[in-house]
């Protein structure tokens, strides 16, 4: 696996924590990343539609480790977007982001799915949010 970091805060600043307030603070050796994800449909959802495509992306996400937030958006919905993370603590992996990246792709209500890089899940910055075709 390969692990990779964020620049969340400086390396003085992170210097002057202990352990302790790096845990709690969620940064160093205990930051957590994940990827934003957006979604454009072939056809806008309704109330129904958006449903079911939910009920079929939380159980499949949860099966790799992973939860998505922020799903949703006015019906019709064209197009939204979502963080995900891991389910417990920690980071995503690039085999459950490739994983899960390729499982909204075959999704067949999806028409463009794209994924930014890794982003910390506790201090994101606007500068991570590029997001790129998958």
């Amino acid at each position: 696996m390969t692990q990779h970091t964020v620049p969340s805060l400086s390396r003085r600043r992170l210097a002057r924590l202990n352990r302790r307030q790096r845990k709690k603070l969620y940064v160093g050796e205990f930051q957590e990343l994940g990827f934003w994800v957006e979604l454009k449909f072939k056809s806008a959802l309704d109330d129904a539609a958006l449903d079911a495509f939910c009920d079929a992306v939380y159980p499949a996400l949860a099966a790799l480790g992973l939860q998505i937030g922020g799903l949703g958006g006015w019906v019709p919905l064209s197009e939204t977007d979502g963080f995900v993370g891991t389910l417990g603590r920690g980071s995503v992996t690039d085999a459950q982001r490739d994983a899960a990246a390729a499982w909204l792709k075959a999704c067949p209500a999806v028409a463009q799915v794209r994924v930014s890089g890794w982003v910390d899940a506790w201090y994101p910055r606007d500068e991570e949010l590029q997001l790129t075709d998958v």
